[in-house]
């Protein structure tokens, strides 16, 4: 309806937008965090010695709001800026909104990518599906085999750090940063497979996001459709970098703080979302200072050292902030960092073998799994995608390839009803 009344209004078309944007996003503030600005109302009250009690309503949260509200939202800008026309037909609109493959997790899609879709006659040819499939059981397996294996490993450690400080903490932190990858991109890999089942083409939402180089690399190899609608729906609307350096540096602030909240009603996310913010901004600051000392110590930034020690430093950054992304509060994130510096002499190994699904054997499979996961990834950075080269392999090494990782998705794969299956991480946003 926000878009009709935009392409037939000529004059407040601005004002127009402006209560569109408005009504979306309550919805969203409503729903997702009202506890959060209850709470954080009854704490100024009490600083001001006024004792209030204060109740949220709980309601029921739509799945996937926070998804198709940001769809909603370029939507309208969109058809503001005319980029497009506004959709007339209410059902290809609501399709637009509740596509099935991406509704619950993402990607985030434009309305100018996918409604002329639906209008579209699909055709879905042999080598397509065969794609489709080959994509979504490589989603099946960094879900089933790597992510739902670290996930209760984990959670355990997060859960008391100090109990099992050092090297186990050590383990979660940076197995989590494998957690949330595998399992978000592998419910990417399921979704656009699947959409490709249909014929439908979704945006691709990760690059091999840890072979980056930089912060700012990282965000345009991580979730990429988020990543991108905060650059043109927030970043270049607050002035992008086409200003002073002291205000474009707050655009940065700005942008990754809203990122970090709209992850979560909790002061962590919005940590977590300026921690990525300062990142960028020292990384800014800093560059003319980097390449000087990378030319005194003869260091060229093409070097195999130089990209590798940049890489390191880009995912220790990255880890370094997932902490407070996975941690249930601040104070809690802090004490995972505090547990990282001392030990609590509890013996590695045998945490592994009692506590690890399958033990020693478990993890060492996620490990082995990891190392493959990233030998390929390294492959495909330096010669291109991997997809259509195995597509032209010979008929038997396709089929050979497809049964052995089926066999292992069915065999070493942590699911059925036996087992409390892990939701996927993105869902809850």
């Amino acid at each position: 309806m926000g878009g009709l009344w935009l392409q037939k209004c000529q004059k407040k078309r601005g004002a127009v937008l402006a209560g569109g944007i408005i009504l979306t996003v309550a919805a969203l503030l409503v729903c997702k965090y009202a506890a959060f600005f209850t709470a954080a109302m009854q704490s100024l009250l009490r600083r001001f010695s006024i004792s209030v009690s204060l109740q949220s309503p709980n309601f029921l949260l739509p799945v996937g709001i926070s998804f198709f509200t940001l769809q909603a939202v370029s939507y309208l800008v969109d058809v503001y800026k005319q980029k497009l026309s506004a959709e007339r037909n209410f059902l290809f609109y609501f399709l637009y909104m509740s596509f099935f493959p991406s509704v619950t997790s993402g990607p985030i899609c434009r309305a100018g990518a996918l409604l002329p879709q639906f209008r579209q006659k699909h055709m879905v040819t042999y080598s397509q599906v065969k794609h489709a499939c080959l994509r979504m059981l490589r989603g099946y397996f960094l879900k089933l085999v790597i992510a739902n294996r670290i996930s209760p490993w984990v959670t355990l450690l997060y859960a008391a750090p100090e109990k099992y400080a050092g090297l186990p903490v050590w383990s979660a932190v940076v197995l989590y940063a494998f957690e949330i990858y595998t399992d978000f991109a592998g419910y990417t890999d399921i979704a656009l497979g699947a959409a490709e089942l249909f014929g439908f083409r979704l945006p691709e939402n990760f690059d091999m996001p840890y072979l980056s180089r930089s912060m700012r690399e990282f965000w345009r190899r991580w979730h990429i459709s988020f990543s991108t609608w905060l650059r043109d729906y927030i970043y270049i609307p607050l002035g992008g970098s086409r200003c002073s350096k002291l205000r474009k540096y707050g655009n940065v602030l700005v942008t990754f703080t809203v990122s970090g909240f709209w992850h979560g009603a909790s002061w962590n996310f919005v940590l977590w979302g300026m921690l990525h913010g300062i990142y960028q901004v020292f990384g800014g600051i800093l560059a003319p200072l980097r390449a000087r000392v990378c030319a005194a110590l003869h260091l060229s930034p093409k070097g195999k050292l130089h990209i590798f020690l940049s890489t390191l430093f880009t995912f220790g950054l990255a880890d370094f902030a997932w902490i407070f992304f996975r941690a249930e509060s601040v104070s809690k994130a802090l004490r995972i960092v505090k547990s990282l510096f001392y030990s609590a002499h509890t013996s590695f190994l045998s945490l592994v073998s009692a506590q690890f699904a399958n033990g020693i054997a478990g993890f060492a499979l996620v490990v082995g799994c990891l190392v493959l996961m990233a030998v390929l990834e390294m492959v495909q950075y330096s010669r291109g995608p991997l997809y259509p080269k195995w597509l032209q392999l010979h008929g038997v090494l396709q089929w050979l390839s497809v049964f052995v990782l089926l066999w292992v998705v069915l065999v070493c794969g942590v699911y059925g009803p036996g087992y409390s299956a892990q939701s996927f991480i993105y869902a809850k946003f």
